[in-house]
């Protein structure tokens, strides 16, 4: 079983991430920010609610999403040096990355992968 603290990164990350997705269209009509952060931040909360139910599942979902968000953004912030949107996104996705790595090495079982040969 899973710490009952161990969503709370996630689907904090969600929630920042599916706001700040809203707030950039509804401020500069950016329908890639809107789809972006409404898309990674239901794929984080999701990873937040699963998490007491199948851990490894959910620190995978987080893991990838937070990767895919950390490639995307953080070359972004490099080229531009703006720290909004792109550095605190790439941050934010850096932390996620780090934490639900962190935690996919704990609860990490390959047996149980789906598509495994159970030998």
């Amino acid at each position: 079983m899973a710490p009952p603290g161990a969503a709370h990164l996630n689907l904090t990350v969600g929630g920042l991430l599916a706001t700040g997705g809203a707030v950039g269209y509804f401020k500069a009509g950016s329908i890639p920010s809107l789809v972006g952060g409404l898309g990674c931040g239901a794929l984080m909360v999701s990873s937040g609610v699963i998490v007491e139910h199948d851990p490894q599942a959910a620190f995978i979902l987080g893991t990838g999403t937070s990767g895919v968000l950390t490639a995307g953004m953080l070359p972004r912030f490099l080229k531009t040096k703006k720290m909004m949107p792109t550095g605190a996104v790439a941050a934010l996705g850096s932390l996620a990355l780090a934490y639900n790595g962190f935690q996919l090495t704990r609860w990490w079982d390959p047996a149980s992968l789906p598509f495994t040969s159970k030998r």
